[in-house]
C-alpha cells in the first residue's frame, strides 16, 4: 500500500507540473490576444494621425519593393502568410522578438510592430510569487492527499485482515475510525459484522456441543460417510456395535466396518444412490443389528451415506426365549395330558373292572393332574411377575415362612428332614407379600424335593445394611459349577429324571429370579456337588 501511495504522489506531482505549464501557456495566449488588440488600436489611431509612438511601437509601410532589412523581413512574413487582409504574428526584428499586426492596403501592407510582451517581462516579481504560491498550494494538497491515502490504506488493510480472520474463525482486532472518514461507515459495518459473527459462532458451537451430546447418547449407532468414503461423524454406540472405538479424525470407513454384508450395503448405496435396509450380524461384536444405509444429497457432488444401526440382539434373544418357552410349555403340558388320556382310555376299555388296576391308574391320573395344575400355576406366576403389578404391605416374615412349611409338612416328614428356622419373631417386612410368599415357597420346594432323606433345611432371614436378606440352605445333591449359571432359566433341570418323578416343572427358580427382579432385588446361589446348596435373596426396603 505504501508503494502504491508513493506512485500516486509521483503521478500527482507530474500532473501538477503539467498543469502549471498549461496555465502558463493559457496566460501567455491571453496576454498575446491583449497585445494584438492593442496593436489594432494603434493602427486605427495612426490612420487618424493621433498616434503617439511609445513603448517601441513602430508603424511601417511596405510595398512591392522592400527598402531595408526591417521591410524585407516584414515583406517575407507577409508573403509567407499569402497576403491575407489582416493578420497578427511574431517576428524577430533587430534581434528582438516583436508582435506585428499586418493590414493590407492598396500599395502593400501597413505593419504595426511592438516588442512582444511576456509574463515575466510584464511583472516578473508577481509571476514568481504566483508560481511559488501555486506550487505551495499544490504541494500542500499532495501532502494532504498522501496522508489521507496512507490512512485509507491502513484502515483498508485492517478491515481486510479482520475479514480474513473472520473467515478463518479467528478473533478480529478492533478498528477505530472517525465516522467522517471515507471508510468510517464501512469500518462500522465490519465491526458489527465481526460482533455478529462472534455471537453466531458461539451459538453454532453451543448447538454443535448439544448435537454431539445428543448423537453420543443415542442408543442407535450413527456413522456419516462423505463422498470420499471417509467417516466424518460417528457416536459411541456405533463403536460399541462395531466392536472397537472409532477415531475422531477423518479416515476411510473400511477401517471400522469389518462385516462384509454391511460394507456391501454401503458400497451399493454409493453406487446406486439409494437407501438400503437389512438385518445382519456384526462380525466383531457378534451383535444382531437392524442396519439402514440412507442416501443423502443424491445427484450432487456432496453425496453422503448415513449408516444407522439398531441393536436387536436382545429382541432376538427374547424371541428365541419365547419360542423355547412355548416349545417347552407344549412339551410339559403334553406329557401329563397324554398320561391322563392314555390311562383314562385304558380304564374305559375294561381295565376299570380290575380293582387293583383301577386304583393304580386312578392314582396315576390324579398325580398327573396335580402336576398339570402345578405347571399351570407356575406359568401363571411367571406371567404375573412379568406384569410388574405390586401390592405392598407390611407382614411378619416368620409367619410367612411357617405357613409355607406347613404346606410341605407331609413331604418333610416322609423324607425325615430336619428343618431349622432362624428368624426373629418380630421381624416385619414392607413389600409385596404375594411375591415374597411365592419366592419362599419355590425356594423351600426346591430345598425339600432335591434334598436327601434325613437331610437338613435351614431358613434364615435378617435385616442387614438396610436390606432384607433371606437364605435357604439344604443338604441335597448340589449343583455343578458350570450349571449354576443356567439354573434360573425356564424349564432347566439339573436332575431331569428326579425332577419329573418329584413333579417338578423346571420353573421354580425361574419364577424366583423373575419375582426378585420385579422387586429390584438380587438372588445368588452357592453350591457344592454332593454337599448341598444355599440360595440367598436380597431385597431393598420399601419406603
Amino acid at each position: 500500500m505504501r508503494k502504491t501511495t508513493t506512485n500516486h504522489v509521483f503521478s500527482l506531482s507530474l500532473l501538477a507540473v503539467a498543469g502549471f505549464f498549461c496555465l502558463l501557456l493559457a496566460m501567455s495566449h491571453v496576454l498575446n490576444v491583449s497585445q494584438t488588440q492593442a496593436l489594432k488600436t494603434i493602427y486605427a489611431l495612426s490612420q487618424d494621425n493621433q498616434l503617439a509612438a511609445k513603448d517601441g511601437t513602430v508603424v511601417t509601410q511596405i510595398g512591392a519593393k522592400a527598402a531595408g532589412t526591417t521591410q524585407k523581413v516584414l515583406q517575407d512574413t507577409a508573403n509567407r502568410a499569402q497576403h491575407p487582409k489582416t493578420f497578427t504574428t511574431s517576428v524577430t526584428l533587430a534581434n528582438q522578438r516583436q508582435l506585428a499586426y499586418f493590414v493590407r492596403t492598396n500599395t502593400g501592407y501597413t505593419v504595426v510592430t511592438q516588442p512582444q510582451a511576456g509574463l515575466w517581462a510584464t511583472d516578473g516579481l508577481a509571476m514568481t510569487l504566483w508560481s511559488l504560491g501555486y506550487f505551495v498550494i499544490v504541494g500542500a494538497l499532495i501532502v494532504r492527499y498522501a496522508t489521507r491515502r496512507r490512512r485509507f490504506g491502513e484502515v483498508l488493510g485492517q478491515l481486510t485482515m479482520n475479514l480474513q480472520r473472520t473467515r478463518q474463525h479467528a478473533a478480529p482486532e478492533p478498528v477505530i475510525v472517525n465516522p467522517n472518514e471515507p471508510l468510517g461507515p464501512l469500518a462500522e459495518e465490519v465491526n458489527l459484522l465481526n460482533t455478529e459473527m462472534g455471537h453466531l459462532r458461539q451459538k453454532v458451537a453451543l448447538r454443535q456441543v448439544s448435537f454431539d451430546r445428543l448423537i453420543n447418547h443415542l442408543p442407535l449407532g450413527v456413522m456419516l460417510i462423505d463422498t470420499d468414503r471417509e467417516v466424518v461423524l460417528s457416536n459411541e454406540a456405533m463403536g460399541s456395535m462395531l466392536g472397537h472405538p472409532i477415531e475422531a479424525h477423518r479416515h476411510p470407513y473400511v477401517d471400522d466396518v469389518k462385516t462384509y454384508a454391511l460394507a456391501r450395503m454401503i458400497e451399493h448405496t454409493f453406487r446406486n444412490e439409494k437407501t438400503h435396509h437389512q438385518e445382519l450380524e456384526l462380525m466383531m461384536s457378534q451383535k444382531a443389528v437392524d442396519a439402514s444405509v440412507v442416501s443423502l444429497n443424491p445427484g450432487t457432488d456432496q453425496f453422503q451415506a448415513l449408516v444407522i444401526l439398531y441393536d436387536v440382539t436382545y429382541l432376538r434373544r427374547i424371541e428365541q426365549m419365547q419360542m423355547d418357552f412355548v416349545g417347552n410349555v407344549s412339551h410339559e403340558l403334553k406329557t401329563p395330558v397324554t398320561s391322563i388320556t392314555g390311562f383314562a382310555e385304558t380304564l374305559l376299555n375294561g381295565a376299570k373292572d380290575n380293582p387293583e388296576t383301577l386304583t393304580q391308574f386312578l392314582q396315576i391320573i390324579y398325580d398327573e393332574s396335580r402336576r398339570l395344575t402345578q405347571l399351570i400355576t407356575d406359568i401363571l406366576a411367571l406371567s404375573r411377575s412379568e406384569s410388574g403389578t405390586t401390592h405392598v404391605r407390611s407382614f411378619n416374615v416368620l409367619e410367612l415362612v411357617n405357613q409355607t412349611l406347613g404346606s410341605l409338612d407331609q413331604t418333610v416328614q416322609a423324607k425325615k428332614l430336619q428343618v431349622t428356622v432362624t428368624v426373629d419373631p418380630n421381624l416385619t417386612l414392607k413389600s409385596d407379600s404375594v411375591k415374597v410368599s411365592q419366592i419362599v415357597r419355590n425356594l423351600l420346594n426346591n430345598a425339600v424335593f432335591y434334598n436327601r432323606d434325613g437331610g437338613q433345611v435351614t431358613v434364615h432371614a435378617e435385616m442387614l445394611a438396610g436390606q432384607f436378606r433371606l437364605s435357604v440352605q439344604d443338604t441335597g445333591i448340589g449343583i455343578e459349577t458350570d450349571e449354576q449359571q443356567r439354573i434360573f432359566e425356564r424349564f432347566y433341570r439339573v436332575d431331569k429324571a428326579r425332577s419329573r418323578n418329584n413333579g417338578g416343572t423346571g420353573l421354580g427358580l425361574a419364577i424366583v429370579a423373575e419375582l426378585v427382579r420385579s422387586l429390584d432385588g438380587s438372588v445368588s446361589v452357592s453350591s457344592q456337588l454332593g454337599v448341598g446348596t444355599t440360595f440367598t435373596v436380597t431385597l431393598p426396603l420399601s419406603d
